[in-house]
């Protein structure tokens, strides 16, 4: 009987895992990674772990047959990036969220931007679309109204300024802290010649290791750091919740092109519980909805999440867990996700799927004139949204949108 277990996966000495191009794809002779494992990679280290733990357990290795038939159950749920100080526990304060598209940093202002939906003015630009699509067209823009120049944005929010996000609270442009970019460091390899013990021609090459043990490694315990030369040690890791057979799992795996070790912990089920503040902010009600895409998503259309399609000039459906049509309003997606990889199962590369990008978000209305409450906020708190949610893919969270205040 299969049974849902809730793991960390915790790197032992950083991540490097490969996207679909070659080995040699620049002049420097650099290979290049992903910004972080997507879910499929994430589905076959927890596969490979299971399958290795099996065999130990069986005291025999499995067969090519075998190690498919066997696998085949092993699915994944919900994932999440994690950053805690070293030498703690997992709580839900150590969860650490993609940044949402809709914010912006802008010099000489301390606070984030947001950017607010709006109609569009009929007479205005269109857009840069390659088709004439009626229902495109009639989204409304999302922009800010403050002038400025755009800073970079840290890529990735700690708890407090995402949650902040999500229930519309101002968020400080200083993210030192609750903010965070993920290190990386070059490493470099070479292929020796086992008959001169010398480097071989035409083997050096390097690529980008993603660091996710930082900060002073050294500092004394329970004493503040100095200052931000001197931060306090962190480790990143991944949650997963994931159907397995059974529930043995062994406590180290591989995890990515080249194998990194990596722990396999358990985590408590509150990590992948929705905030109280968020859902705090639901039971007030919320006139409209932001829908922020977490891990990479598959949809049917493109850009667009599957359950909703074009009605009369608009774009209108429904998601998983709310009863109401919802319409469209408007969407912040930046530039597309290009993912391949090996299906285990098959034994075959599976073919380029082109993903919306973590981040993404979608602005929407319910047509009934309700608004959103604690119960929607709950469905949709990491729900699986397109296709591919069995290999982790398409996992979106609620924020609240207060179309009053907006239009006010």
């Amino acid at each position: 009987m299969s049974t849902i277990r809730s793991l960390a996966l915790v790197p032992r000495d950083g991540v490097f895992c490969k996207d679909g191009r070659g080995w040699y794809t620049t002049a420097l002779g650099r290979a290049h990674g992903t910004s972080w494992p997507w879910p499929s990679t994430l589905l076959g280290a927890l596969r490979s772990a299971w399958g290795r733990g099996l065999e130990e357990r069986q005291g025999r290795p499995l067969n090519g047959a075998e190690w498919r038939e066997r696998t085949r159950a092993v699915a994944l749920h919900r994932s999440l990036a994690l950053r805690r100080p070293l030498g703690t526990g997992w709580g839900p304060e150590h969860r650490v969220w993609p940044a949402p598209a809709d914010a912006l940093r802008v010099e000489g202002r301390g606070r984030l931007l947001r950017l607010q939906p709006r109609p569009r003015d009929p007479a205005g630009p269109k857009t840069l679309g390659r088709d004439d699509d009626p229902a495109r067209e009639a989204l409304w823009l999302a922009t800010v109204d403050e002038e400025g120049k755009p800073k970079q944005l840290e890529h990735w929010w700690g708890e407090e300024h995402f949650v902040a996000w999500l229930t519309e609270e101002e968020v400080s442009a200083r993210g030192q802290g609750r903010r965070f970019s993920l290190p990386r460091r070059l490493q470099s390899h070479v292929r020796i010649s086992a008959e001169q013990l010398t480097a071989k021609d035409g083997y050096l090459f390097s690529h980008e290791v993603l660091e996710t043990l930082e900060g002073n490694r050294d500092r004394t315990p329970g004493v503040a750091p100095r200052g931000e030369d001197n931060p306090p040690a962190a480790e990143w890791a991944i949650g997963v919740q994931v159907r397995l057979p059974d529930p043995s799992m062994p406590r180290l795996g591989r995890l990515g092109a080249d194998g990194r070790l990596v722990g396999i912990e358990p985590l408590p089920e509150a990590l992948f519980a929705p905030p109280t503040r968020l859902l705090e902010a639901f039971t007030r009600g919320s006139t409209g909805l932001r829908l922020v895409v977490v891990t990479p998503a598959s949809f049917a259309e493109g850009w667009l999440p599957d359950g909703l399609e074009r009605q009369g000039g608009g774009i209108r459906g429904h998601l998983p867990g709310v009863e109401a049509e919802l319409v469209l309003r408007a969407a912040a997606v930046p530039r597309p996700l290009h993912v391949s990889g090996w299906d285990m199962v098959a034994g075959a590369p599976k073919p380029v799927s082109r993903l919306v990008v973590p981040g993404t978000v979608y602005f929407l209305e319910r047509t009934d004139g309700e608004r959103f409450g604690q119960a929607e906020a709950r469905s949709l708190w990491l729900a699986a949204v397109g296709l591919r949610t069995e290999e982790g893919y398409g996992r979106v969270v609620p924020g609240v949108w207060n179309l009053d205040q907006e239009r006010s």
